[in-house]
């Protein structure tokens, strides 16, 4: 760094000295050593990068959302960060396809392989109209937690972005093994397949339970 201080004085006292006879300024091209090929291999990502503002899953909501906010303002805020959502079931009447989750009644809205769960009743969460829980079961959207946990990666990965914070639970049948992860806000449950892949992300008051 002296050398180059000294080289640098050297070369701009020589065009003062050039300006004040008259002359012209020179200019001087700074050439950079040629950059040879790399041989770096980047590996493919299983993690989502957070971004701020955007979804993120929490034991509590989705960020940008609480559970046991009402149903319009959860959808309008989600809406916000994803666009319009992709499907709408409409409160579900008793007996339906949602017949085990809490509540009279469940709404059931999604944006791709996120969906959002919605009872008229009561909940651990709330009571009335309110959102009780949210799903992950596929990708798009790419949504993660806050260290970039989300579909598709492993239990290991799991372990790597939350230290100390899950607790491996093995299959019983019908039930896969699973992770129940100390995240944001609560507990997240995540599924795994015979790979130790992460199939679908949950958290929230269970249906069937």
């Amino acid at each position: 760094m002296a050398v180059a201080g000294l080289l640098v004085g050297a070369l701009l006292g020589s065009c003062s000295d050039d300006a004040e006879d008259g002359g012209e300024l020179s200019s001087i091209d700074e050439a950079s050593p040629a950059a040879g090929p790399s041989t770096t291999v980047e590996e493919p990502s299983t993690t989502v990068e957070p971004d701020e503002g955007a979804i993120t899953l929490r034991g509590d909501g989705l960020g940008v959302a609480d559970l046991g906010d009402r149903p319009d303002d959860a959808v309008a805020a989600v809406t916000g960060a994803l666009g319009e959502p992709t499907s709408d079931s409409g409160w579900d009447p008793p007996g339906g396809a949602f017949a085990t989750c809490p509540g009279d009644r469940v709404r059931a809205v999604e944006w791709g392989g996120l969906t959002l769960l919605f009872a008229e009743g009561a909940s651990e969460v709330g009571d009335g109209q309110h959102w009780f829980a949210w799903r992950v079961v596929g990708a798009p959207p790419a949504v993660g937690t806050s260290t970039g946990l989300g579909f598709g990666a492993t239990a290991a990965d799991a372990e790597e972005l939350h230290p100390g914070a899950v607790e491996r639970v093995p299959a019983e049948p019908p039930f896969p093994p699973l992770l129940v992860i100390d995240a944001d806000g609560g507990p997240i449950t995540a599924f795994l397949d015979a790979n130790d892949t992460i199939t679908n992300l949950e958290a929230g008051a269970p249906c069937g339970e």
